[in-house]
């Protein structure tokens, strides 16, 4: 827990992301590319969201063909994958490069200092092949999962428990919380019962710190 969402939080001592290492799967938030001692990979759900929306504008017809492409790498078994690896990069960078040309190029807007304006889809295409390297990470590491659903389903019973009582009474309650929601999450994903490990929990001891005495 932490009363900020942006980089203050993440870097804090209360963040896990510090000391991580491994592939880190997330909506492309400028705040994670700051961590390089882990490895990024682009959530797949959140790209082909994306692009489903410019596709249903009816005037982005490379994101039709890019979400399609997508849609079958992910389905290619891994070793298809690992085989056609240059075909694959190279259909994804014409994609892109068709989508660079088809979107309106960015724009000055008078009297204004900064960025030149682009729209939406012009910012996706460029993202796109900007971070091309994570966004096809999936495909190329078999343990890099398509999409960071895993996590956002771990969030979804605190954004439930927000809706519902509309927030914590307590900072300290909000950390009991997440505590013991953390704690229910990993045991399910090591695939242990939760109850037991809970009542064991009391006892003195669970599957967190198995072979310490009581």
């Amino acid at each position: 827990m932490h009363d900020k969402r942006g980089g203050q939080a993440l870097q804090s001592d209360k963040s896990i992301i510090n000391n991580f290492t491994g592939w880190l799967v997330h909506d492309c938030w400028g705040s994670y590319f700051k961590f390089t001692g882990t490895k990024h990979a682009l959530c797949g759900a959140h790209i082909l969201r994306e692009l489903q929306a410019e596709i249903e504008t009816g005037q982005s017809k490379w994101a039709k063909t890019l979400k399609t492409f997508l849609m079958h790498v992910y389905e290619m078994p891994f070793q298809q994958r690992a085989v056609q690896r240059q075909k694959i990069i190279s259909r994804y960078k014409r994609i892109c490069q068709f989508g660079l040309k088809a979107e309106p190029p960015p724009i000055k807007t008078p009297g204004k200092r900064g960025r030149m304006k682009r729209t939406k889809a012009r910012n996706l295409v460029e993202r796109l092949i900007r971070e091309q390297d994570a966004v096809l990470a999936f495909a190329f590491n078999e343990e890099v999962p398509f999409t960071n659903n895993l996590a956002e389903r771990d969030i979804r019973p605190v954004k439930v428990k927000q809706k519902i009582s509309n927030c914590f009474r307590s900072f300290k309650g909000a950390q009991i919380y997440a505590r013991i929601e953390g704690f229910v999450s990993t045991a399910r994903k090591q695939k242990r019962n939760v109850f037991s490990e809970l009542c064991h929990t009391f006892d003195g001891y669970n599957f967190v710190t198995e072979g310490v005495a009581k």
